[in-house]
């Protein structure tokens, strides 16, 4: 990094937010209170924490479209149940066995990280998972 980058970034960490004014005289004010001892990390694991939903990455989706698997509403949901149980456990990357297929799952990020049918789930070596749900 220059250091140049270096004087631009040290200045941009001391600016102060709050002093600052739009054109008219109201100031525009957040919906909630900013709570000055959050970091956005711990505001993003909140937010994610707080929407229930499961993503895909793209790894996972093109092994979807790849192995012609078909994930339903259904399935869906009881990989959302799935994540909620194994959070609830303390889990932090686990395997997840439906049906014929099984989903390798980041639960910190509720993101199916790889997607396997039966054939290729029976080849292959699964490393640095914490725990098995069937769902």
């Amino acid at each position: 990094m220059k250091v140049s980058e270096l004087q631009i970034q040290n200045q941009l960490s001391q600016f102060d937010i709050g002093r600052v004014r739009s054109n008219n005289s109201t100031v525009n004010k957040p919906n909630q209170p900013v709570d000055k001892s959050q970091n956005f990390s711990d505001i993003l694991d909140k937010k994610i924490s707080e929407d229930n939903s499961v993503r895909f990455s793209s790894h996972a989706s093109k092994r979807l479209v790849e192995r012609k698997m078909q994930v339903g509403e259904d399935q869906l949901q009881r990989l959302e149940n799935g994540m909620s149980r194994v959070k609830e456990k303390g889990a932090k990357s686990s395997l997840f066995l439906m049906d014929e297929m099984a989903f390798v799952v980041s639960v910190k990020n509720q993101t199916v990280v790889t997607a396997l049918d039966r054939e290729a789930a029976r080849s292959n070596v699964f490393t640095n998972i914490d725990s098995v749900a069937i769902v």
